[in-house]
Formats: C-alpha cells, sequence, structure tokens
C-alpha cells in the first residue's frame, strides 16, 4: 500500500480530485499572470491557462488513481510531477526561441503555480469524503475567472500621456488651474491676460527626451489583437513663433515580439527617417503647469512620400521646458507601407494609430 493512505469507498474520485486541484491551480496561475507582460495574447491568456491547468489536473487525477495504492505512491507522484514540470519548461524555452519572445517568464510562473498546486492538492484532495458534485465548485469558479479575466492581461500599450513627464516648476496659486489641468488654447489666452504670473516666452525649444508609438490592429490566428512598437529616437525642436518639427528613427521601434521588430527594421530600411514639419503650433502662454490642446497641421514624410497630417496635441509650459504629446492616425498605403499579411497566421489593418511625447528645454 501507500504511505499511510487507506482507501475509502466514500471519498472522493481521484480524477475529480485532479479537476479540483487543477482548478485551484488555474484561479492562482490567472491572478497571478495579471502583472506580467503576455508575450501572445491568444496564447498566453486567462482563459488558455484555465484550460491547460484543468487538462494537467485530470491526467494527474488519472496517474494518482493508477499509483494510489501501490508502494512509495506519494514519492511516485511527486516525482512525476517535478519531471512534467521539467518537461514543460523545455518546451517553453524552445517556443521562446523560435516563436514567442519573452515566453518563459510568463509561462515559468504560470507553469509553476499549476504544478504546485496539482501536485499538493490532487492526494489530498482524493482523502476528502465529500460528495462528487462538491469537486464541480471549484471548476465552475475556474471557467468563471478564465472567461471573466480573458484579454485583461497585461500587454504592451501605446497611450503616451503628459503624466508620464515629471514636471519642472509649478507656479500655480490658489486662483489659477492646478497642475496638469487641461483648458483650450483660447482658454489659456484668456487666462494668461488676466495672470500677473504669466511669464514670458521666446526662442526656441529644443527636444531633449522624445518617445513616440504606433499601434497597429492585427487579426492573429483568428483573435483581434494591437500591435504596438515603442522607440525612444524622437528629436525636433518647437518655438514660440509656432514652427514645430520632429523626425524619428522608424527601425529603432521595439514591440513584444523581435520578429515583428525586424519585420520593421527592414521595411524602412532604405529610408528610415520620418519628419513632421509644421507652422500651426500654439504656444501655451498661460500659468506653468496648466495644458492646453490643440491641433497642429504640417507635412508628414515617411518613405519619401509626403502627405499632409493633422496631430491632436497637447502641451504644457514649466518654465524654460515645454512638455507635448500628440496623437494622429494614418492609413498605411498612403505612405507607400504595405501591410503584412501571412495567410491563417497574422493579417495587419492598413491603419496606425501614431503617438509621440517629448520634453523641450529653452536652447
Amino acid at each position: 500500500m501507500s504511505d499511510g493512505y487507506t482507501y475509502d469507498p466514500r471519498s472522493l474520485n481521484p480524477i475529480l480530485s485532479g479537476l479540483a486541484a487543477g482548478s485551484v491551480g488555474a484561479i492562482a496561475a490567472s491572478l497571478i499572470a495579471l502583472p506580467i507582460h503576455t508575450p501572445d495574447e491568444l496564447v498566453a491568456n486567462s482563459l488558455t491557462i484555465t484550460i491547460v491547468a484543468l487538462v494537467i489536473g485530470a491526467l494527474s487525477g488519472l496517474l494518482w488513481r493508477r499509483i494510489r495504492a501501490t508502494s512509495n505512491a506519494t514519492r511516485t507522484f511527486a516525482l512525476t510531477m517535478v519531471g512534467a514540470f521539467i518537461v514543460t519548461m523545455m518546451a517553453v524555452a524552445i517556443i521562446d526561441q523560435t516563436a514567442l519572445d519573452r515566453f518563459i517568464p510568463y509561462a515559468a510562473a504560470v507553469s509553476l503555480v499549476i504544478f504546485l498546486s496539482v501536485g499538493l492538492l490532487t492526494p489530498a484532495f482524493s482523502r476528502a469524503v465529500v460528495p462528487a458534485w462538491v469537486a464541480v465548485i471549484p471548476l465552475v469558479l475556474a471557467l468563471i475567472v478564465g472567461f471573466g479575466l480573458f484579454g485583461r492581461g497585461t500587454s504592451t500599450s501605446g497611450d503616451l500621456s503628459l503624466d508620464d513627464l515629471e514636471t519642472t516648476t509649478t507656479l500655480a496659486t490658489a486662483a489659477e488651474p492646478s497642475e496638469g489641468s487641461t483648458t483650450t488654447a483660447a482658454a489659456a489666452s484668456d487666462i494668461a491676460d488676466e495672470s500677473s504670473d504669466v511669464l514670458s516666452a521666446g526662442g526656441v525649444y529644443v527636444v531633449d527626451e522624445g518617445v513616440a508609438s504606433y499601434t497597429v490592429p492585427e487579426t492573429l490566428r483568428g483573435l483581434e489583437v494591437d500591435a504596438v512598437g515603442i522607440s525612444e529616437t524622437l528629436t525636433g525642436s518647437v518655438s514660440t513663433d509656432g514652427s514645430f518639427e520632429f523626425e524619428l528613427d522608424l527601425t529603432t521601434f521595439e514591440s513584444d515580439q523581435s520578429r515583428r521588430d525586424s519585420r520593421v527594421a527592414q521595411m524602412f530600411s532604405a529610408d528610415p527617417l520620418a519628419v513632421f514639419v509644421s507652422n500651426d503650433f500654439v504656444w501655451p502662454e498661460g500659468p506653468d503647469g496648466v495644458a492646453i490642446t490643440f491641433d497642429v497641421t504640417g507635412t508628414m514624410t515617411i518613405n519619401s512620400t509626403e502627405r499632409e497630417l493633422t496631430w491632436q496635441v497637447e502641451a504644457r509650459k514649466d518654465g524654460d521646458t515645454i512638455s507635448v504629446t500628440g496623437e494622429s492616425d494614418i492609413i498605411l498605403t498612403e505612405f507607400g507601407i504595405e501591410p503584412p499579411s501571412i495567410a491563417g497566421v497574422v493579417d495587419v489593418k492598413d491603419e496606425a494609430h501614431l503617438e509621440v511625447l517629448f520634453q523641450a528645454t529653452k536652447s
């Protein structure tokens, strides 16, 4: 007989015990995975975690039913779980190298929780003298969590905000709008006329910290997802006379997939710079720390193709520093960019959402 194991016909069926243990592991792993960056929303999500955990639980139940009455059953079961975990991590490493970048950190945490739960709880649950329907409770809860958290994992975002930049100076008083408040260009001009604390500005401000992002919708193996890339190579300048320009190296974007980054870099290798030029910038002449919103229209050049483009801009002045964020949408083919498409695998839409964020200092 196994180590101290006594069979009781009223105890929970081993397979149901394994499913219950897998359900507990699925709930715990889904919650733990939420703050971990998912390398692929189709493969690495709460629903997939739940299905995998239930399968592992059912298999562990079958194994425990087969060996529970044998000598050293507990040791055999534990060693099998350890071996299965090692084999799983070897498979994860192969996937990380061939298909999904950064898959190891995500899968390692999830796998460890699932195998620990199944390995510890399956034998324990099988000793419980309870009705069979009790095992359905954690199973239902696991499915609810799996479906409920689907698509809520941490993935790369292209959203940029002035809040991402540190405010260098705040001169707002009790009678002035609070720091970080947003108003229109016209309202900011009125504030400037009424406030005695308004600082006169002049000259050219050069970008000393700049970030850009793209967000492109794509269908990845039947699932609608967003491909997001980030680049920190944005440079440029903005002037109080309304001149505004920036440029960006398109080959430097980084996403959650190196293969995507290599494809993007290859697409723009012959002409890597994207340039935007305008004389339509509205200078925020209100009190420091007050953000204004307005549109900036100018010429965007990508792939040596010029198109008129309008950015929705938010700007804030803080002493000798101005912080600016802007967003716009483009049609890829209008700039000579052919959206990649691989039948049955990925289909990229002919559109992109662009965002820029920079801080410029008076030269």
